[in-house]
C-alpha cells in the first residue's frame, strides 16, 4: 500500500473537534469539489457507518467506517458499491485523525492509503502525477476542515486560498 498524509492545525481543543468530526454530514462544508453527501446507514458513527459522497470531477463514491477510535479518529474504506475505488486505484482507505497540541489546539491528520492497479502503467502514473495530486488534495482538505471547524462556515475557494497562504 502507498500512503500520503497531510496535517493542519485547528485552534480548538481536541474534544471540540471530535464532536464535529463525528458528524458525517459536515464534509459537504469543507471538502473541495464535493457536491452532495448522503448518510446511507441508520448508524451515524462507529464501525459500519457509511455515506455516499459525490465529487464534481470523480463522481459518486461510498465511504464506510472500518475502524473507530473514540475521541481520536477513524478509517474509512473508499469504494463504489461492491467495487473498489476509481481506477487506477485498486483499493483505498482514508483516515481522519486528531492529535492534541496542548489544551486549546489539535492537528487534523488525514491519510490516504492506496493500492494501484494497471501494473507498471499505474506505478508510472503515480510517479508522474497521481501521488502529487493526491497529496495536494489531501492538504487542501485538511486546511479546509480546519477553516470550517474554526469558523463554522462553508469553505469557499477564496477561504481555502487564504488558509493556504496563512499555512505557507
Amino acid at each position: 500500500m502507498r500512503e500520503v498524509t497531510a496535517r493542519a492545525r485547528i485552534a480548538l481543543p481536541q474534544a471540540t473537534c471530535w464532536e464535529k468530526l463525528c458528524d458525517f454530514t459536515r464534509a459537504l462544508e469543507y471538502v473541495p469539489g464535493l457536491t452532495s453527501l448522503e448518510v446511507t446507514t441508520e448508524q451515524r458513527e462507529g464501525v459500519g457507518a457509511s455515506r455516499v459522497v459525490v465529487h464534481e470531477t470523480t463522481g459518486a463514491m461510498n465511504e464506510t467506517v472500518t475502524e473507530w477510535t473514540e475521541g481520536q479518529g477513524f478509517w474509512m474504506r473508499l469504494h463504489r458499491g461492491e467495487k473498489g475505488p476509481m481506477p487506477p486505484l485498486r483499493e483505498a482507505q482514508f483516515r481522519y485523525w486528531l492529535e492534541a497540541q496542548g489544551a486549546d489546539a489539535c492537528d487534523i491528520v488525514l491519510t490516504l492509503r492506496y493500492a494501484l492497479g494497471l501494473g507498471p502503467l499505474g506505478a508510472l502514473l503515480d510517479a508522474l502525477f497521481l501521488r502529487r495530486t493526491l497529496a495536494k488534495n489531501l492538504l487542501d482538505t485538511a486546511l479546509a476542515l480546519a477553516e470550517h471547524y474554526e469558523t463554522g462556515a462553508r469553505v469557499t475557494p477564496e477561504k481555502l486560498a487564504a488558509r493556504r497562504a496563512r499555512a505557507a
